[in-house]
């Protein structure tokens, strides 16, 4: 590669500037995994604004559209973090691999029916009988759904649970008539619901969702000015978005990887700044799993949540 005599000045700057790396910035760099939800949206609008930049330090995003990758990815090193949520979180502690939780994200979920499941809204949802729900047990989109479901009095006694690992093709078995009900994540739900789903409710009726954003233990011990940085520009990001949600429509399907039919119709949340889940919600989802088998233990809440990195 030439260089010209331009780029040699440049790169002499750059390496002259106090604590600046080629490497990454100030603060050093972080590889991070996303999903196509969402609770990326803080990142994705981070990452084209510069404000990671800004803040000094240099981020490379990952999409996943496996989970399960996306959790090897991590626990061989891969990646530094990822978005994530609390299930997957605790799963993790109990299996031998713990993770960080640095602070909440905010995620959408909504619970559909079909079209041909005759249930049109909450006060429609049979009193006898159990409606097959599509959703995985040991998953953040099922407690969810339990929360939910449990504010208008009905309890997992009354649902089929069916499993469906794949979300694309849970929201077909949903148009087709294969599922009388599903929980989706957003933008995945209301596209659904562009094509006659009914969306019965969603987790804007909720204070929050258990969706966060975690790290490896390497990485918080050795990338902790990283990890500080980030929230900074994390937070940059939420006042962005907040700002004018629609101006980042283009933005959000391109480099999240949507559908294009979802720019319009997708809801963009309010978010909030990053800040960890506090005790209570900690240990309700903790109790919720203990009660359903998943774990046979429990984590203390320091085991899993750390907030020293939030930004002051």
């Amino acid at each position: 590669m030439k260089i010209t005599s331009r780029c040699f000045v440049v790169l002499l700057l750059l390496l002259l500037m106090p604590g600046l790396s080629l490497h990454g910035g100030e603060h050093g760099s972080l590889r991070l995994g996303l999903m196509p939800a969402v609770n990326s949206i803080p990142l994705l609008v981070a990452q084209s604004e510069g404000f990671f930049t800004v803040e000094g330090v240099s981020v490379e995003l990952e999409m996943f559209r496996d989970q399960l990758y996306r959790e090897t990815s991590l626990q061989t090193g891969r990646i530094d973090g990822s978005v994530s949520d609390l299930v997957n979180a605790v799963n993790a502690w109990y299996n031998g691999f713990p993770v960080q939780v640095a602070s909440r994200t905010d995620g959408l979920f909504a619970l559909l029916t079909s079209a041909r499941s005759g249930i049109e809204s909450i006060d429609a949802w049979p009193t006898r009988g159990r409606v097959q729900l599509g959703a995985l047990q040991d998953s953040v989109i099922f407690y969810e759904a339990y929360r939910m479901l449990g504010e208008h009095g009905i309890g997992p006694e009354r649902l089929d649970l069916v499993p469906t690992f794949q979300i694309p093709q849970r929201m077909e078995m949903l148009l087709q008539g294969q599922l009388q009900a599903a929980m989706l994540p957003e933008p995945v739900a209301f596209l659904a619901a562009s094509q006659g789903a009914h969306v019965i409710l969603d987790t804007r009726m909720l204070e929050s969702t258990a969706t966060v954003m975690l790290f490896t233990p390497d990485a918080m011990r050795s990338k902790a000015q990283a990890i500080r940085a980030f929230f900074r520009a994390y937070n940059r990001a939420v006042d962005a978005v907040n700002a004018s949600p629609d101006s980042f429509r283009d933005v959000i399907v391109a480099d999240g990887e949507f559908p294009p039919p979802v720019r319009d119709t997708m809801v963009i949340p309010v978010f909030e700044h990053a800040r960890v889940p506090t005790e209570a919600e900690f240990d309700h989802l903790v109790d919720w799993m203990r009660n359903s088998g998943m774990i046979s233990r429990r984590p203390a809440y320091r085991d899993i949540v750390d907030p020293r990195y939030l930004p002051d």
